[in-house]
């Protein structure tokens, strides 16, 4: 079965539909997991993302500060970053309160470069069937999803 026949059986009301949205959100972001892996040379695209994070992080750019970004715990955060300092793309750096910053190593922009085409080219084909206003709709509708998470986040908590 294609997803397309998934989401052809879905489209039936709002519950299947909303349904369906969420469960392929998961499978997309396992689909681009499993292709960016292929087209990244040498980092997996969590240490991918945790660069980009860390470069959009407001300082200080800690291990909590930055997991907070990516929805995931300092102890996940610190086993990437681990990582990534083995390779040189970052240094970590000893702040106050038992803080850990992550720094960028010029290494992050070099890699940048080198990949900079094939990132370019993957966001072409993936967007290849959206039309400037569908973006901007999608980029719009994206921000009320995670208004969306952060009330289930607080829903979770509460049962907690």
């Amino acid at each position: 079965m294609k997803m397309e026949d998934i989401f052809e059986k879905y489209d039936c009301d709002t519950e299947h539909r909303i349904q369906a949205i969420f469960s392929s959100i998961f499978i997309l972001q396992n689909r681009m997991q499993t292709a960016g892996e292929k087209l990244q040379t040498e980092i997996s695209m969590k240490q991918w993302l945790l660069l980009a994070m860390t470069e959009c992080c407001p300082e200080p750019r800690t291990l909590t500060n930055v997991g907070n970004l990516m929805g995931c715990s300092r102890q996940n955060i610190k086993k990437l970053a681990l990582a990534l300092k083995k390779k040189g793309f970052v240094r970590l750096l000893l702040g106050g309160n038992n803080s850990v910053r992550i720094e960028l190593t010029d290494k992050v922009n070099e890699y940048a470069v080198e990949m900079g085409e094939r990132h370019l080219q993957s966001l072409k084909l993936l967007f290849a069937d959206f039309s400037e206003e569908e973006i901007g709709q999608l980029f719009h509708l994206y921000a009320k999803l995670y208004a969306g998470m952060e009330r289930v986040e607080k829903y979770a908590e509460e049962l907690s």
